[in-house]
């Protein structure tokens, strides 16, 4: 990755909602390899901050007859899901990666199951399957 693409990709984790940060390119090739460098910048930045990183896409446009690689940030809820069943019917699932990693952690510290209820306010249906079968 270039210094160029480490600054830019630190304005971009700035942008609220909405907000896009677009770079001229000369070329189809320098497009290409731009996007690419933001992208591991992105990815990257995952490993500190997974859901404000799902919220950042990089594209590539043609704006006006000029290349552009587009660097914005929308609105992504990825916690969120809709569950389709054999009917058809759709509900939501949310799941709660926080809850999920205290859960992990508990476990992995041997923590009573007693305990872990009472810290965690209860346990799902799924979690009980999933950790206490």
């Amino acid at each position: 990755m270039s210094e160029f693409t480490s600054i830019w990709f630190a304005e971009a984790i700035k942008l609220e909602v909405g907000q896009a940060l677009f770079f001229r390119v000369a070329d189809k090739k320098e497009q290409t390899a731009l996007a690419l460098e933001f992208e591991k910048e992105r990815e990257e930045f995952a490993v500190v901050d997974s859901v404000h990183a799902s919220q950042i896409f990089i594209t590539k446009t043609l704006k006006e007859m000029k290349q552009y690689v587009v660097v914005e940030r929308k609105y992504r809820t990825p916690f969120t899901a809709f569950l389709q069943d054999k009917g058809g019917k759709f509900s939501k699932i949310s799941i709660n990666p926080e809850r999920n990693r205290m859960l992990r952690l508990m476990i992995k510290d041997k923590k009573p199951r007693k305990e872990i209820e009472e810290v965690l306010n209860g346990l799902t249906d799924e979690e009980i399957k999933a950790f206490f079968p």
